[in-house]
């Protein structure tokens, strides 16, 4: 990172939509934050008593096609993870979030209008220094022999992802990762599915919480067959595999700081994400150096 320092917002900013899987109005409301406070939701809503949960590894609950943070499995915060990319787009390592509700708004599906909203903000350095860990070894996480995800020692980030999508076929990127270069390629990208309705009743059915009932052109690239339907198609050509890179990097966030390494995914989804990280932390493995 060029920025040694933690960051946290000049002044409050609030933003307000849809909840990708909910499908329910969203509202939240940022907050400046002093110097080690980390990213910390706070639930306002009168189902979410008040609770507090920072947006960290260790909290990480399992939910389909999201980020999802709870300290009790009941009580929790979803679709966290663009929020989360825009906060290491604009370097802010200090911020409390109210949440009216379970989800965060989606917007336009990708992390760009939160970058925006940030930056119209203002961030400015604090006077302590943000952490950045280093990994000692190789190792990886795995479901399988097709969803894998690994990392190895390097002195900046660095990202080599595959992906392959029905009647889409393999796609790939590699690269370095910073932030105005996170900004410039990936920001943009939105998330993309097919909308099958009898898929999304039947996942519905047998999950408690809602599944993709707010997703839409506004707010995702829709596949039919091997095309976009979105008017004007996709942002850039490599839309689908930017917005892998726009999940990782904010799933990334969930350290705690900010990580140094190449990282390897194959097939790589939320849940690899934080596998990685548990793995990566592990108590007492010495699997992470913090550099500062």
């Amino acid at each position: 990172m060029s920025n040694l320092l933690q960051g946290t917002l000049s002044q409050t900013v609030s933003f307000s939509g849809v909840g990708l899987h909910t499908g329910k109005k969203a509202y939240i409301t940022l907050y400046p934050a002093a110097v080690n406070t980390g990213i910390v939701f706070r639930r306002i809503d009168k189902a979410g008593q008040g609770v507090e949960i920072p947006a960290h590894w260790r909290y990480t609950k399992e939910l389909p096609l999201c980020t999802c943070i709870s300290l009790d499995g009941v009580i929790h915060v979803r679709t966290i993870e663009h929020l989360m990319a825009a906060f290491y787009a604009c370097g802010i390592d200090n911020v409390r979030i109210d949440i009216a509700g379970t989800e965060l708004p989606i917007l336009d599906g990708s992390a760009m209008l939160y970058i925006e909203g940030l930056e119209q903000a203002g961030v400015c350095q604090q006077d302590v220094s943000r952490s950045v860990f280093q990994v000692t070894r190789r190792f990886e996480f795995s479901e399988g022999a097709t969803r894998t995800i690994s990392i190895e020692p390097a002195d900046h980030l660095s990202l080599d992802l595959t992906i392959s999508l029905a009647k889409i076929g393999r796609l790939n990127w590699c690269g370095e990762v910073t932030p105005t270069l996170f900004k410039q390629e990936a920001a943009k990208a939105r998330t993309f599915g097919r909308l099958k309705n009898g898929l999304l009743a039947q996942l519905t059915r047998f999950n408690k919480d809602p599944i993709c009932l707010g997703a839409n052109t506004k707010s995702a690239v829709v596949i039919v067959g091997d095309k976009a339907i979105n008017k004007g198609g996709l942002r850039m050509p490599d839309e689908y595999i930017l917005h892998r890179v726009l999940d990782l990097v904010g799933d990334l966030m969930l350290s705690g700081g900010y990580i140094q390494g190449k990282i390897t995914a194959l097939s790589t989804a939320h849940r690899l994400n934080h596998g990685l990280l548990r793995t990566m932390f592990a108590e007492g493995s010495g699997n992470v150096k913090q550099l500062r």
